[in-house]
């Protein structure tokens, strides 16, 4: 991802006499809390700045700026850039082509479409909760591309349907552990598509993406590369080695969101995500269910999420070093916890709503949690997470 000031995002568009620009922007003011100093509570696997047992701004504090021009009719440029507590970031960056009112064409860099909010991601004024929940958003490697999308919209007999197909790459860095280091991640060849449904109170979205994915760290493509030049070990093992090494691997993901308003007032919505890696990185399953109910300007709600990683180191190797390591590094990547979140929002004026959030985060033994931990070897934790945030766009 690229890092940008604010200052290079007006001066691009700081050209006289230009027409048709319109700047809107958002933001979030946050703080966090949750008592265990060993751990740092983070939400995603590509950051590590987040709370540690005291008050933090650094989970969700965010701000943003959005710039678009309409060039021509069917012309539309879009910048967007965000600042929160690891710098500033491109987020949007591209050139829309409007054919007529059904057929468009981008190129540039966009949201990576992999989820129902991925195109929203740091707009959080446009949810309920503080943060998405982090079991479906948190595990997702990457959050935008470079690359192209075509979209297709129409409605039939009172449904609306849309359909999108992209192409395209990506590459970012994804927070590792203290003894191991971080790993970057790079996706070439990404070829996507997802469909949504508007009927009446339903929505409904599929979504599929196949890359190629290569995930480097010094350490473990390191062990890699020795294993290969080792003289003394069989050309079967090393044949069993390259099955699990983690570059340039075919890389798959499965998505499903709904959302049903039951009445003007009442409504559940929910996502699933199958992230499949045919490499030594495990397999991760996660999803989430939700409910709230809109009194006035009041929105109380609750959501149940859960992760659960499968390894996908299925041989047992006749080499009890070899096959301790890859069951070890199978194991590092396996992501496991439950969570439980109790949130309301309160919409105090119609750009800015408050919100209060508790979330219960339960790791087990079955991989490990999202949030980063300072004691090694790791043991599950419980985590009480209080948060607090006011919401603004403009």
């Amino acid at each position: 991802m690229k890092h940008i000031t604010f200052a290079t995002l007006l001066s691009t568009f700081a050209v006289a006499g230009m027409e048709n620009l319109h700047i809107n922007g958002f933001g979030t003011i946050g703080l966090t809390y949750q008592g265990n100093d060993e751990i740092i509570y983070t939400d995603t696997w590509r950051s590590d700045h987040g709370t540690d047992g005291e008050i933090s701004l650094l989970n969700d504090t965010k701000f943003g700026l959005q710039l678009d021009w309409q060039a021509t009719d069917k012309l539309d440029l879009t910048l967007q850039g965000t600042v929160d507590s690891e710098g500033g970031n491109l987020e949007w960056a591209n050139i829309k082509y409007t054919f007529n009112d059904n057929h468009s064409f981008k190129i540039g860099q966009m949201r990576f479409p992999t989820a129902m909010y991925s195109d929203i991601l740091k707009v959080s004024y446009s949810y309920n909760w503080v943060r998405l929940p982090e079991d479906v958003y948190g595990i997702l490697p990457l959050t935008s591309y470079m690359g192209a999308e075509y979209n297709y919209q129409n409605s039939y007999e009172g449904m609306e349907y849309r359909f999108k197909l992209y192409t395209g790459r990506s590459e970012d860095t994804m927070v590792g552990s203290q003894d191991v280091g971080d790993y970057t991640i790079s996706l070439e060849h990404i070829y996507g598509a997802n469909i949504s449904l508007i009927w009446e109170k339903l929505s409904l979205r599929i979504g599929y993406t196949h890359t190629k994915i290569s995930i480097e760290n010094d350490r473990i493509n390191d062990y890699f590369e020795l294993a290969y030049a080792d003289p003394s070990l069989p050309a079967s093992i090393k044949s069993i080695l390259k099955t699990y090494d983690p570059r340039d691997k075919d890389t798959q993901y499965l998505s499903f969101g709904f959302k049903y308003d039951y009445s003007q007032s009442l409504y559940f919505l929910g996502e699933y995500v199958w992230m499949d890696m045919d490499n030594i990185i495990s397999d991760n399953y996660a999803g989430y269910i939700s409910t709230g109910y809109h009194i006035g300007a009041w929105t109380p709600h609750i959501t149940y999420s859960k992760v659960k990683g499968r390894s996908n180191y299925t041989h047992n190797i006749d080499n009890t070093q070899i096959n301790d390591s890859l069951t070890e590094m199978a194991e590092r990547t396996r992501t496991s916890q439950e969570h439980v979140t109790l949130g309301l929002r309160y919409d105090w004026q119609e750009n800015i709503a408050l919100k209060m959030q508790y979330d219960h985060i339960k790791e087990n033994n079955e991989g490990r949690g999202i949030s980063i931990h300072k004691v090694m070897p790791y043991e599950p934790e419980t985590i009480h997470l209080i948060s607090l945030s006011m919401d603004f766009i403009f």
